[in-house]
């Protein structure tokens, strides 16, 4: 990125904003501040290491009053924070890894996967619910969970569904646990990714706060928007979102001449 315009700071402060929202009402900020990032001229793994490190902010604080409805001397907690963690680990050192022309052609494929995620997630939630409630498949739900970790780390894009579908099977979580741990888990595991990239040198550290800037009041924005607006509708305009755009990205990637 050679400098930031007048008109990224516009673009990037609107993602922020839409971002921050987003994620308080129904998720899926992601597909706001990463095609932002990357259309304003930020190099792909870059794009998308900002973007994990603008929307980390709302994450933490989400954090701050579900610790106490998690029972943390629990060691399954501490187990699931630890393969969140190491998972992430692995994810963020992938991106570093990968070179970004080789990441334009993996991102429609990441954005396909998280829209599925999105917009079925509650197909997928009960699917995944039937799966694992056999205690036999422990094994499966620990590798899940590491797997959905290296996502994670790597792209992040509706983690948060993918958390809760595995937390929700566990019997002795009431929902409202699940849902924290899920909030708790995510957080620790994009600050250690937001770290990685930080050490890596793959943030854009202008055009990232300036995207922060946007989310913090966009967050705000969103949890008073939840108490008026029908949330079914707003992910459905989401959705709807995430598709135009992997449809662009693909377009992008694999349909426009060399």
């Amino acid at each position: 990125m050679d400098g930031i315009t007048f008109g990224d700071v516009i673009v990037l402060l609107l993602a922020g904003l839409f971002g921050g929202a987003a994620n308080a009402l129904a998720g899926g900020g992601t597909f706001f501040t990463f095609p932002a990032l990357l259309e304003t001229g930020l190099p792909p793994t870059a794009a998308s290491a900002s973007s994990n490190f603008s929307l980390w902010g709302g994450r933490i604080a989400a954090v701050a009053p579900q610790w106490r409805v998690i029972d943390i001397r629990r060691r399954t907690v501490w187990m699931r924070i630890l393969i969140a963690l190491t998972g992430s680990a692995v994810g963020a050192l992938l991106l570093l890894a990968t070179q970004d022309r080789a990441f334009l052609f993996i991102v429609p494929w990441l954005l396909a996967f998280a829209t599925v995620m999105f917009i079925f997630s509650a197909p997928i939630g009960a699917w995944l619910q039937r799966v694992l409630s056999n205690r036999a498949h422990g094994w499966l739900q620990r590798l899940l969970e590491f797997g959905f970790a290296v996502y994670g780390g790597y792209f992040g894009a509706g983690l948060g569904v993918m958390m809760l579908s595995v937390y929700a099977v566990f019997a002795e979580l009431s929902p409202a646990v699940a849902n924290a741990l899920k909030n708790v888990v995510t957080a620790l595991l994009l600050t250690m990714s937001v770290a990685i990239f930080a050490l890596g040198g793959r943030i854009v550290w202008p055009a990232a706060l300036i995207v922060l800037a946007g989310a913090v009041p966009g967050g705000w924005l969103g949890g008073w928007l939840a108490m008026k607006v029908n949330p079914l509708l707003l992910r459905g305009i989401i959705g709807l979102l995430a598709v135009l755009l992997t449809a662009w990205y693909f377009y992008k990637a694999y349909g426009l001449p060399a």
